[in-house]
């Protein structure tokens, strides 16, 4: 459901391309709101789906990050730092 917002409440739209604020001000000169032509035009747009192999990605870098997570050999950055450098932070 969409809640109408006043016009304060409402984000403004920044258009930094000189030729879009051109064709906006063309379309806009028969009487229609910029506006209207945004949202005509965002609606018409197609929606991307998610590739087909972005979720089996996420799934091997979860299961990476779980044998991770799992090991208890890593050492921490404190434990790391005292066995590669010594006091003065030079390498052992």
């Amino acid at each position: 459901m969409h809640v109408m917002q006043t016009r304060r409440q409402q984000a403004s739209i920044t258009i930094r391309s000189d030729k879009a604020a051109a064709l906006l001000d063309q379309f806009a000169a028969s009487g229609r709101s910029k506006v209207s032509i945004i949202e005509d035009a965002l609606e018409r747009l197609p929606i991307r789906p998610d590739h087909p192999l972005e979720a089996e990605r996420r799934a091997r870098i979860a299961r990476v990050l779980e044998r991770l997570t799992a090991r208890a050999d890593i050492p921490s950055m404190i434990e790391f730092d005292a066995r590669e450098y010594d006091v003065r932070g030079n390498p052992r």
